[in-house]
């Protein structure tokens, strides 16, 4: 954690700032120590870098820590595959200049991409957080940025002010949550006013396969079988879906032949390599809970009377982006 960034921390509890403790340091960057809330009296370690703010998870948070926390370190090196996945979900999103000189809260940040990516462009300042241990991964992949910190925390009960950031980002998350409606209340409590709210999520619309064919499945077999198990499935799986793709969607949308289910997605997923599409089935498979959004509940989501200048998208025709902009002085 660098010390500078230190000040931005709040206790989750009671809000309060928080005094710094180091026992390791590297220049600015503090290793080893603990951050401590002098009006609860709670101590937040920091390990390997990372300040950690989660202690005791419910079964369900437990779980999804562990599932995905598992998943990110077989799959822990950000790429340029793992870099363009992200950034066509943020389209119509100008991202080269949007992030530009901003302070942006990276909510659900697994190994870092999302705030890899937004260094990239040009940010000010990124506070990246995950529930699970991928933080580690997270906090190594970015360590060349020195304006981005990592932090082990959850999102119902995050480490900072409210109003703090001109950007919050939140993808591939909300759809894991067990109160999704909840979490998106609480992320837009720390966008800024006049600042922007940026998600992605499953959409209902364009996945009746994965409903009613995948989604049986994780839910009643693959959710339950050990994480080493799953992969190896995703491996076998990923083998298929090369097969499938290459030899009937490719074909067939050469003839503009489309009606086959998921024909955008599986098109768009060829332009990526075997890895990254096996941690794709796999993300699919391990997950505790996964929700599915329409366009009407994604709709509702925006449309209150602190958010203006709604942008959403089918993208991929089964998957939301959605981007919304909070009122000032509201």
């Amino acid at each position: 954690m660098k010390l500078k960034y230190a000040p931005s921390f709040v206790c989750p509890k009671c809000e309060e700032g928080l005094s710094v403790n180091s026992r390791l340091s590297e220049g600015e960057e503090i290793k080893a120590g603990e951050m401590n809330c002098p009006k609860c009296d709670q101590t937040f370690p920091i390990k390997y870098g990372v300040p950690i703010f989660v202690s005791k998870l419910d079964s369900v948070k437990e779980h999804t820590a562990r599932s995905f926390g598992y998943k990110w370190r077989k799959f822990d090196k950000i790429n340029e595959y793992y870099k363009k996945n992200f950034l066509d979900e943020l389209d119509p999103l100008d991202y080269r200049n949007f992030f530009k000189g901003k302070s942006i809260l990276d909510a659900g940040t697994g190994i870092g991409i999302p705030c890899y990516c937004m260094a990239e462009n040009g940010a000010k300042e990124i506070f990246a957080v995950d529930i699970s241990e991928s933080v580690n991964a997270a906090y190594e992949n970015n360590r060349k940025f020195k304006n981005v910190s990592v932090a082990q925390g959850d999102i119902y009960a995050l480490p900072f002010k409210k109003n703090a950031f001109d950007v919050v980002v939140c993808v591939a998350v909300l759809q894991h949550l067990p109160d999704p409606k909840k979490a998106f209340d609480i992320l837009l409590n720390f966008v800024k006013p006049g600042g922007t709210l940026v998600t992605w999520v499953y959409a209902k619309e364009g996945n009746a396969f994965v409903r009613y064919f995948v989604e049986p499945f994780r839910k009643l077999i693959s959710r339950k079988l050990p994480l080493n198990v799953v992969l190896s499935l995703s491996h076998v799986l990923a083998v298929i879906f090369s097969i499938v793709s290459t030899c009937i969607y490719t074909p067939l949308d050469k003839l503009n032949m489309n009606r086959l289910p998921l024909h955008d997605y599986i098109m768009y997923r060829t332009h990526f390599d075997y890895r990254i599409n096996v941690q794709m089935i796999f993300d699919q498979l391990l997950a505790p809970l996964s929700y599915f959004f329409s366009r009407k509940e994604m709709e509702a989501l925006f449309n209150r009377p602190d958010i203006a200048n709604v942008i959403l998208r089918h993208h991929n025709k089964n998957s939301w982006t959605a981007i919304g902009d909070k009122i000032s002085g509201r």
